[in-house]
């Protein structure tokens, strides 16, 4: 398969901390197409979550979602399986790819994720700064644009407005972005 014909996966992560190989993935959502992937993954090290973490990704006010979720030696399988072949894109990426590196392979899985990746950040960044953006967060993002942070940290939501980002970067002009800024300036509509 050429690099062309490699269909994207948009990927997010949720997480019990920031450094991989010692914090945990807890939520993996993917999309490839129209086709949604989503895993709740069981902690099994939680006494090394970050309270923070847990706090921002709503693992801390209903840790019982999680319950009878699979754990990382068991879904990671399909999950490699998901990202097989594909290019991934995600908002920050190699965050999320490091973190599920560091996880699969610390329960002894050799995840072979792909290597061709596209960051949001970056396309963020070269099209929206200009335009007065001031930080890159997806949730600044979608203050920016006007879009909503209802469910916002969890992983499907996140991957469905990293795709939504993307979509709207790659297809769009500066002057595009900014006749849709103004439209929801005065219209009061999203982008």
């Amino acid at each position: 398969m050429t690099l062309r014909e490699k269909p994207l996966a948009f990927l997010d992560t949720e997480t019990t901390g920031l450094t991989p190989g010692k914090h945990e993935v807890i939520e993996v959502a993917v999309m490839v197409g129209d086709k949604l992937y989503h895993w709740l993954i069981a902690p099994e090290r939680i006494e090394d979550a970050e309270p923070k973490a847990l706090e921002v990704n709503g693992y801390a006010l209903s840790s019982e979602r999680w319950e009878g979720a699979k754990t990382m030696r068991e879904v990671g399988p399909e999950i490699i399986a998901a990202l097989k072949g594909t290019v991934v894109v995600g908002h920050n990426v190699g965050y999320d790819l490091d973190m599920l590196n560091g996880h699969m392979e610390r329960v002894g899985l050799s995840p072979r994720l792909p290597y061709h990746k596209v960051d949001t950040v970056a396309l963020a960044y070269t099209r929206l700064v200009p335009l007065g953006l001031e930080k890159l967060s997806l949730d600044t993002i979608r203050a920016f644009l006007g879009w909503s942070k209802e469910g916002a940290h969890t992983a499907a939501k996140d991957v469905g407005d990293t795709e939504r980002l993307y979509r709207l970067l790659t297809r769009s002009t500066t002057f595009g972005l900014r006749v849709g800024l103004w439209f929801r300036k005065v219209i009061g509509r999203e982008v």
